[in-house]
């Protein structure tokens, strides 16, 4: 019995011994914003204090690091610091499942994709990073395309980006991005483009919003041209908008989710909501809004994102609906016009990212109340290639009117064709799709004077892939010259 005891009282004082090694203070994850880039003076702050550093950011004056609870006053009270926040929880915008009711791929259709893949335009050269759960690399639909990426959540493993999400989020955005034009399966808007996993969601589906700057980071670092961001937040972060602004700065064209929130209030996440960043709501097979899909005056863009059949981790595919669905949709594409070339619309001198943003919403199919609204935004994304400023001489020439005629071939979408005429008495013009001769897009410009006169013609067509054919009218020699542009 007395062994007992002593053996007791021993176990005891081990116990109160061990205890305060277990009973350390709580810590709390948080982002420093820093008066100057941090250097070895903040670095010693953060540790005199017991603080663990998680991320040093250098695109903003700012860190991440797990700091114990006492300690927060004196890091806010400290001359150096700016700004204290919370390191708070970020979560991949969770789609619903659903069953399949449509072709497997209509929202590639839906956007005009196909008639720019017709074209040869299948997004080449273009390097899309998605900030996610990561993308299963072996699936037979995105071996292809992908190119790598990092792994920000598992650091003991930074060069394997694996999807162990419980959905396949990742993936299943990878393949609405770039699943091969391969004849089976589905197939992506731009399945030529570069695809890089950048992995800051685990298998839990969620992650904080240190990792989302970490992997903005990671795609200025890699000159990554689009960024699509299918997660959010609805915690406001000021190290968070200070990023994605670095990253329009240093050239990445930013896609996010809107978010499924419009059962809890409807707004808009972050980062969509953040100017920098496009926000992306989601529509159904019919072209009304997605149910569950985010509303305000922060949404930009609409795209389909109900019932979308895509790829899964294992080789396998499955349906999903939501804000995640869409916005691949619309850097899909943001991938085919920059693939065909992009306009400087801004006329800053530069043809960029802004250029292509500006594209964007202006080659848009308006949905809901005419012009932008808090539903739909600018309207539903096109995958109209803006024309090269096409410019056509017109003329009259002698013999059959057959080598006179202009023709033009344009993808779907609004243009505007202008006419500085010369000398014709009237140009005719006739438009076609695969099924023939469309009268309702068919005009006739009559010029009712010898002097040089101007004329400016809407031009508005549908899906596919259409001709455009100008008819000149007038005396042999006599001349207009034409400009048609995308708006």
């Amino acid at each position: 019995m007395r062994g007992t005891r002593q053996t007791v009282l021993a176990i005891l004082t081990i116990l109160t011994i061990l205890m305060p090694l277990h009973a350390a203070a709580a810590e709390r994850g948080v982002i420093i914003g820093f008066h100057k880039q941090p250097g070895a003076s903040e670095h010693a702050l953060l540790h005199g204090l017991g603080g663990k550093l998680k991320h040093q950011f250098t695109t903003i004056r700012a860190a991440a690091a797990r700091i114990p609870e006492e300690a927060l006053a004196k890091i806010k009270a400290n001359p150096q610091v700016a700004y204290v926040e919370e390191d708070a929880p970020i979560a991949l915008v969770e789609p619903l499942s659903g069953s399949i009711e449509e072709d497997n791929s209509w929202g590639v259709a839906r956007v005009g994709a196909l008639a720019l893949h017709a074209q040869g335009n299948f997004g080449q050269g273009v390097k899309i990073a998605i900030l996610d759960s990561g993308i299963d690399a072996t699936h037979p639909e995105l071996a292809t395309s992908y190119r790598g990426g990092v792994n920000l959540v598992y650091p003991e493993s930074p060069d394997s980006p694996a999807d162990d999400s419980w959905d396949g989020h990742g993936t299943h955005v990878a393949g609405i991005l770039a699943a091969a034009d391969d004849g089976s399966g589905v197939v992506g808007i731009a399945p030529a483009a570069d695809l890089y996993a950048v992995k800051i969601i685990g298998g839990s589906g969620s992650g904080t919003i240190s990792d989302l700057i970490a992997g903005l980071e990671w795609t200025i670092a890699n000159q990554i041209d689009i960024a699509n961001i299918s997660l959010g937040t609805n915690a406001p972060s000021l190290a968070l908008e200070q990023a994605c602004q670095a990253a329009f700065d240093a050239g990445v064209l930013m896609v996010a989710a809107a978010g499924n929130t419009r059962n809890s209030g409807g707004a808009v996440q972050y980062p969509a909501a953040y100017a920098p960043v496009i926000a992306v709501s989601a529509t159904a097979p019919d072209d009304s809004a997605v149910w569950i899909a985010a509303a305000g005056p922060k949404i930009e863009l609409a795209a389909p994102g109900g019932n979308i059949y895509s790829t899964v981790p294992g080789g396998g595919y499955g349906v999903l609906t939501g804000t995640s669905q869409a916005a691949p949709h619309v850097s899909g594409v943001a991938a085919l016009l920059m693939a065909a070339g992009i306009n400087d619309l801004d006329g800053n001198g530069t043809a960029d990212h802004r250029d292509l943003r500006l594209q964007l919403q202006q080659t848009t199919r308006d949905l809901g109340n005419p012009g932008r609204d808090d539903t739909f935004g600018f309207g539903l994304a096109q995958a109209v290639a803006a024309p090269q400023m096409i410019n056509v001489r017109l003329s009259r020439l002698k013999g059959r009117i057959e080598e006179s005629l202009g023709i033009i071939d344009l993808a779907a979408g609004r243009y505007e064709i202008r006419i500085a005429n010369d000398s014709l008495y009237r140009i005719q013009i006739a438009v076609f799709d695969q099924a023939g001769y469309r009268a309702d897009l068919s005009e006739s410009v009559r010029f009712r004077t010898k002097a040089p006169t101007a004329a400016g013609i809407p031009l508005v067509t549908g899906e596919g892939l259409f001709k455009v054919v100008f008819v000149p009218e007038g005396p042999i020699n006599g001349f207009a010259d034409i400009t048609i542009r995308a708006y």
